[in-house]
């Protein structure tokens, strides 16, 4: 692995057509044993070229963020097995930093796209800038590479199978895109795919789940209350539009300038 970080990698932005092999990077913030990243691999690798990096342990709420460590030093990586993967590593480290390392060429052949998940439990609402299944995907946006986060919905028993197939086709549908948004959010609801309503474009919801923060000062904690406001949801939202039964698609976007407000900046005398 020292050899293959410090070579240098020409980044291939070429436009693949329908029924290319794209190399993908998958990743999550649930770790690596987690069961999500292991099917959407072993589904996405036997039509396409998988590399798997994803942290050794539960990086949930990472949101973007690489976390700290010492670069002359580097970070722990450790190759494992994954039915169905050629290569696959655990980083010890948040997804974040797995997505900058691979753009950055550690593992060779920088990605065409990152697919981060599945997540065991939905991303919806404003929050998801918290989520490390999103950040993943915006991290790789700043290198200019396109992103599919995938999220499923808590159920007794999980099904694992239905996001898979719904990543699946969107990664196939992203491959062979030209223009337009490249950085999406998928939700899908905790059914079989014969009780899947469809899949809807959706805006984002206010928030999320996170709906009250609850400061116990006696025992000196702050608790959270989860689930979503319902009486408050835009019937359009992605929280409201999973609730109903629908998966979600949300296009989005990363950090990036705003427009100039119409004065000048403030100065110092």
């Amino acid at each position: 692995m020292t050899g293959e970080a410090t070579s240098r990698v020409e980044v291939d932005r070429r436009v693949r057509t329908p029924g290319d092999r794209a190399r993908i990077l998958i990743t999550n913030d649930d770790g690596i044993g987690a069961p999500g990243i292991r099917i959407l691999a072993a589904a996405l690798a036997q039509v396409h070229d998988v590399i798997v990096v994803a942290p050794e342990d539960e990086s949930s709420g990472s949101g973007t963020g690489i976390g700290y460590f010492d670069p002359s030093r580097g970070v722990d990586v450790t190759p494992v097995e994954l039915a169905g993967v050629e290569s696959a590593y655990a980083l010890a480290g948040p997804p974040g930093l797995a997505v900058m390392s691979a753009m950055l060429g550690a593992f060779g052949e920088v990605p065409d796209l990152v697919v981060s998940g599945i997540n065991a439990g939905i991303n919806t609402g404003h929050s998801v800038v918290h989520s490390g299944t999103v950040g993943a995907v915006l991290t790789a946006r700043t290198f200019g590479v396109a992103g599919l986060a995938v999220s499923l919905a808590v159920s007794d028993p999980w099904h694992w199978e239905t996001a898979a197939r719904l990543a699946c086709a969107c990664v196939d549908w992203m491959a062979g895109r030209k223009d337009g948004s490249s950085t999406f959010n998928l939700n899908v609801p905790g059914t079989s795919a014969e009780e899947l309503k469809g899949v809807r474009w959706a805006d984002l919801d206010e928030f999320g789940y996170f709906r009250v923060a609850i400061a116990d000062m006696p025992g000196q904690r702050v608790q959270f209350e989860v689930g979503p406001q319902e009486a408050r949801l835009d019937p359009g939202s992605d929280t409201a539009l999973l609730l109903q039964g629908f998966a979600t698609l949300t296009p989005l976007t990363t950090v990036e300038p705003a427009p100039f407000p119409s004065v000048s900046p403030p100065q110092i005398d």
